[in-house]
């Protein structure tokens, strides 16, 4: 991933899965972006001058802490952000799942002063945490559903119902090069925009559907084993 900023500058990040890690040395870093599939990363950074030195993160875990599910809290002790949910970095969701937990306090504390105009706080530490949890369930699902597409991710077991989802985002993704409707709504879900349901929307279906028939159309016949014999 490369990411533009001020004065013509770029960030570039490589991850890597499985404990695949890529190395923080700069010879290392561009073989690492050289083995990818496409060339264009590499190709973009080959002849760059490196600002800073390179750096490496391994600390990659999801972490979800249920304060929801407290039998007694504190009242005006609240819990948001990391300190509740952390995710892999790799998915760039963090930051915007901790704003939306602000957008949540902030919908709760106003709540709070309709009810209680005169300051009283009694009741809304529970009531944010139960919204909360509910505001970080999709980031949540997003995260830990990519996770499970690697055997060595440790924490659970991947679901029938998460390798049906895997399927359909499998499909999405082919897609996406060609189907316009499809690529917004995948960025829109990746995003938070949208929640992931606005991926099974008819127009995204037919775009998948018409991915998977032109995919079908060009597949080649498996070869066959094995010597035939004459009737």
């Amino acid at each position: 991933m490369i990411y533009p900023i001020e004065r013509g500058r770029w960030i570039v990040t490589l991850t890597g899965t499985a404990r695949d890690y890529p190395p923080t040395d700069e010879a290392g870093f561009l073989d690492f972006a050289r083995s990818l599939d496409t060339p264009l990363l590499h190709d973009a950074i080959r002849d760059a001058r490196p600002l800073s030195p390179i750096w490496g993160y391994r600390r990659t875990e999801n972490r979800l802490r249920h304060y929801d599910q407290l039998d007694r809290r504190p009242e005006g002790f609240l819990v948001l952000g990391d300190a509740v949910c952390t995710f892999n970095p790799v998915y760039g969701q963090g930051m915007t799942a901790s704003a939306l937990g602000a957008l949540t306090l902030d919908r709760c504390l106003r709540e709070q002063r309709r009810r209680h105009p005169h300051g009283d706080l009694g009741g809304l530490a529970g009531r944010f945490q139960h919204r909360l949890a509910r505001s970080n369930a999709t980031p949540w699902l997003l995260a830990t559903s990519e996770d499970f597409r690697w055997p060595l991710t440790e924490g659970g077991r991947r679901s029938y119902r998460t390798r049906i989802a895997h399927h359909y985002l499998d499909r999405v993704l082919a897609a996406v090069p060609k189907e316009r409707a499809a690529q917004q709504a995948l960025l829109e879900v990746l995003h938070l925009v949208k929640s992931p349901i606005a991926l099974a929307h008819p127009r995204i279906l037919a775009s998948v559907l018409a991915e998977a028939a032109r995919a079908l159309a060009h597949r080649t016949p498996p070869p066959r084993h094995g010597r035939e014999h004459p009737a």
